[in-house]
């Protein structure tokens, strides 16, 4: 028996619900504040990020299609957003009450099975990114946080390559890893004359994956066939 899509019946429900526009680089939820309901993506991509105290940006992830924020406060486990939550690219969000959002959860057990599946999936994401960072060399960094790109906001596009589906500059890399600008320019040009990466002014960052897996310095997570 064909197993039927849990996202349908999400898709259905989400229409009973008003949508709000955003555009690029507009802030949808300050660090703090109280939400008054669930964000459910609709279209486009939401940055979640931190700021420090000396005004460096600190992203945290990346929110797409059927995701939702802010998790913690739409599950209860914290009393406002803990981060600031952006426009990274046009978006269009659904708004729902976050109580209506759980009773419908709890109504699908297939649909609770691919939100767990999802976390899983997140967790996973998270803990990759976390490793990129405790390594020391701005080339490690980069090479990792690539690593964890392709694998979480990857789509192939040919026999070995995956394309990057956000819109990153020099200084998104740079904020990613803590990096400067300038190192970020650097090291990512070498990335780009050894052919591990292409991209260009108005293209999105395409890795191949074999050569990158290649220059990981953990064989093990390079060989590792991950499904996020």
């Amino acid at each position: 028996m064909k197993q039927s899509d849990p996202h349908a019946g999400l898709d259905a429900f989400l229409t009973r619900y008003p949508v709000k526009t955003f555009k690029k680089g507009e802030i949808i939820l300050f660090q703090g504040e109280a939400p008054r309901s669930t964000y459910v993506v609709k279209s486009g991509i939401i940055k979640s990020y931190n700021i420090s105290v000396s005004g460096d940006e600190k992203p945290v992830g990346y929110i797409v299609h059927h995701e939702i924020f802010p998790a913690p406060w739409t599950f209860q486990k914290a009393p406002s957003a803990l981060y600031y939550y952006e426009a990274f690219m046009d978006a269009e969000l659904y708004v729902v009450p976050r109580e209506e959002y759980i009773a419908f959860l709890k109504s699908s057990p297939e649909l609770l099975f691919s939100e767990l599946e999802h976390y899983v999936g997140v967790q996973l994401g998270t803990a990759m990114r976390l490793n990129a960072l405790q390594h020391s060399r701005a080339s490690d960094k980069l090479i990792y946080t690539l690593h964890y790109l392709a694998l979480t906001h990857g789509r192939p596009v040919d026999t070995g390559v995956v394309e990057v589906s956000l819109n990153l500059t020099h200084q998104d890399f740079a904020n990613l890893t803590g990096l400067t600008r300038e190192t970020t320019a650097t090291e990512l040009n070498k990335l780009k004359t050894a052919g591990i990466i292409s991209y260009g002014k108005h293209t999105l960052y395409q890795v191949d994956v074999a050569k990158l897996n290649h220059v990981l310095n953990d064989q093990f997570i390079a060989e590792l066939e991950i499904t996020l």
